[in-house]
């Protein structure tokens, strides 16, 4: 199996994720659980935890297991407030935080420059922090999960943000 493909087959139940492994038998493995199984391959991953213990969790609009945020940058809460990097997707890589920190830079010249237009995106922001941009996909209800994106429908979004602050900033200017 590529190992590019292992969370597609995780998020698609082909993959099975186990407890912690007690001990490796010669055919699996025993659990800590008390379970044990026979494996051809076994895969051991520590998962992650999303943690900010700089600020509070309010403020980064807390939900389940991660910050319920708009394209998982813009804080409906507070229109200065963003998070760059909390963004998982197979193969989204350096160009997805790219295009991420291209996006907050415009915001923030959109919110020097036409503060009226900017207060129209957080509008935006915070009627929309609740959607995810999973492109169709049924990810598991899972922590590793909260934060995943479908890459293609990912940076679509943000190139068309992109646009429309970009819009926005030549009507200013046009006037």
């Amino acid at each position: 199996m590529n190992p590019a493909s292992q969370p597609h087959h995780i998020g698609h139940g082909d993959i099975k994720v186990r407890p912690d492994i007690r001990r490796l038998t010669p055919s699996g493995a025993d659990f800590v659980d008390g379970q044990q199984a026979d494996y051809d391959l076994i895969l051991q991953a520590t998962g992650y935890q999303l943690h900010y213990p700089f600020i509070a969790a309010e403020h980064l609009n807390w939900q389940s297991y991660a910050p319920q945020l708009y394209l998982n940058i813009f804080s409906p809460r507070h229109a200065n407030l963003f998070v760059m990097g909390m963004v998982e997707a197979s193969g989204l890589g350096w160009q997805g935080r790219d295009e991420q920190a291209q996006l907050v830079a415009a915001v923030i010249r959109l919110q020097q420059d036409n503060p009226s237009a900017a207060q129209s995106f957080f509008d935006k922001v915070q009627q929309h922090a609740n959607q995810r941009i999973d492109g169709g996909m049924n990810y598991l209800q899972l922590e590793r999960m909260a934060y995943y994106v479908h890459k293609e429908s990912y940076l679509k979004a943000l190139a068309t943000e992109r646009q429309a602050l970009a819009s926005m900033a030549d009507n200013r200017s046009n006037r």
